[in-house]
């Protein structure tokens, strides 16, 4: 079935019973979806691993399904990363048209970004891909987390941008305010199963934990059923053992044939069968109810959550710096006083996006004490560093391996899918990498942007296990939940390239 919208030709997507597999995948990542999209945006959700990626590169043709066919495939994919321009951006920044023009005005790019891509925050890089994106005005757009790295007023524009956009939109994101706005349906893939509920990711969940309350509900009405079979059964047993009991010639006097001859004429009508028959059904009912209570499983929940040991260090403070400024590129400058961390401290630094998050934590992180232990997660990690990281975990003494990958399910996400992949999701490798710093009992703790590409159970098990930690926090965020939660103090960069700072709801500004 198609349509005319715009300009294009807008087709339904099918998934007619689609399965996909990688070459080294031990079970299939996708089995047997039956599914169709019409116009409007479809939310995607589901664990880190659990495939998402991989549907929406199905979705837009980059992959080919292992069996099944999909109709209406083909578009443009906008991938999680952001180590490379788009394709065609140079077209977009210089062909003049007015829609060109209109997304740069509405996402805020600026006609420099060409010039210094290389300088460009990853916030800003999103907000190019993006718009590339919408401006080739695909029939099918499929978008990989796109409020990834944005500051609040980025998530904004971008939500205004993905709103305008008419064709069959696909969103993979944990931003759940984006989800609920834009989306008219949402997809939940687990363990290889895909299904469509209605509405936002709000409705959508509210719809799962009732389904799964449901499923409960029937899981314990079959082992109360089982349960009172088994009572039943066993009293038919000790019925059955007693009859054969009663029948038995062992315990007659062989010299009293009035006796022989009632238990002869009892076995003769089938007396002594009926309790065994009896016995014998109740053990068939329990084992088809044994089947029954198998297709009900509620799919392999994994034990989760996770603690991290760390230590206290025993310094006065963790890191000092005298104030100073740093250099962000074209003229552009973070100015800063004294900086400390103490073994206690728990901040939080925040700023638009470009303000030099990332440019102050990599100012830090090469100024610490060569005794102080540190876990540290950047914001994005590069493909080939993902694949390092990989090697190394599989290159592990299989005690510590075993450990590792242990700890990586704890924080939501099935060892499985590390098994059979050479390139982990960005979710997954920031997810190995903290599983691995178990192992180093850090007294500091930074992650820059930690909640970028994890799911939405991920971000929660996170929270949960930074929020025990005992040694000292710098936490880069934008998700103001999640900071409020975990942090006590804030470093404050302004849109002039200052940082400010805030203890106790008191300011200290710079200079």
């Amino acid at each position: 079935m198609v349509f005319f919208l715009r300009g294009f030709v807008v087709q339904f997507l099918s998934f007619n019973d689609v399965s996909f597999s990688y070459p080294s995948s031990i079970n299939p990542v996708l089995e047997g979806i039956t599914l169709q999209f019409p116009p409007g945006w479809t939310g995607i959700t589901g664990d880190n691993g659990a495939g998402k990626s991989t549907f929406l590169l199905l979705a837009a043709g980059k992959l080919a399904p292992s069996t099944g066919n999909i109709q209406g495939s083909g578009g443009i994919y906008c991938s999680q990363r952001t180590d490379d321009p788009p394709l065609s951006w140079e077209d977009f920044f210089y062909s003049g048209d007015r829609a060109a023009q209109h997304l740069m005005n509405r996402l805020k790019i600026n006609m420099d970004y060409p010039e210094r891509w290389d300088t460009l925050s990853h916030g800003e890089r999103k907000r190019v891909q993006l718009g590339v994106a919408l401006w080739k005005n695909p029939p099918l757009l499929a978008m990989d987390e796109p409020t990834n790295h944005l500051d609040s007023e980025g998530r904004r524009l971008v939500a205004m941008g993905l709103k305008e956009y008419e064709g069959i939109g696909l969103l993979v994101s944990h931003d759940r305010a984006l989800l609920d706005q834009l989306c008219k349906n949402c997809l939940f893939i687990r363990s290889g199963q895909a299904v469509l509920r209605p509405g936002g990711i709000t409705k959508g969940l509210e719809e799962e934990d009732r389904e799964k309350r449901e499923l409960q509900r029937r899981r314990n009405n079959i082992k109360t059923e089982q349960n009172r079979l088994a009572a039943e059964a066993d009293r038919r047993r000790r019925e059955m053992e007693s009859s054969g009991n009663r029948y038995s010639n062992r315990y007659v006097d062989p010299k009293d044939r009035d006796a022989k001859g009632k238990i002869n004429r009892a076995k003769l009508t089938g007396k002594d069968l009926t309790a065994a028959k009896l016995y014998k059904n109740m053990q068939h009912r329990i084992s088809r109810l044994d089947g029954t209570l198998e297709n009900t499983a509620a799919g392999g929940e994994r034990k989760k959550g996770l603690s991290l040991k760390t230590a206290k260090a025993k310094m006065d403070r963790l890191y000092y710096s005298p104030a100073g400024i740093i250099p962000l590129g074209e003229d552009r400058f973070l100015k800063f006083d004294e900086l400390v961390i103490l073994p206690e401290s728990r901040i939080a630094l925040t700023g638009p996006n470009g303000a030099g998050k990332s440019t102050l934590i990599r100012h830090i992180t090469g100024g610490l004490p060569p005794q102080l232990t540190l876990l540290s997660v950047p914001q994005e990690i590069a493909a080939g560093e993902s694949e390092k990281i990989l090697r190394e975990v599989f290159a592990e003494d299989e005690k510590t391996r075993g450990e590792i990958i242990a700890r990586f399910s704890r924080l939501g996400s099935d060892p499985a899918s590390l098994l059979q992949s050479e390139l982990p999701s960005p979710g997954e490798i920031r997810k190995l990498m903290i599983a691995r710093g178990v192992f180093t009992e850090p007294s500091l703790i930074i992650m820059d942007e930690p909640t970028n590409h994890l799911d939405l159970t991920s971000i929660q098990l996170l929270e949960e296990m930074l929020g025990e930690v005992e040694s000292a926090l710098l936490l880069v965020s934008h998700d103001e939940v999640f900071l409020s939660k975990l942090t006590d103090s804030r470093w404050i960069i302004n849109s002039e390239g200052v940082l400010d700072k805030l203890y106790g709801g008191f300011y200290e500004k710079c200079g």
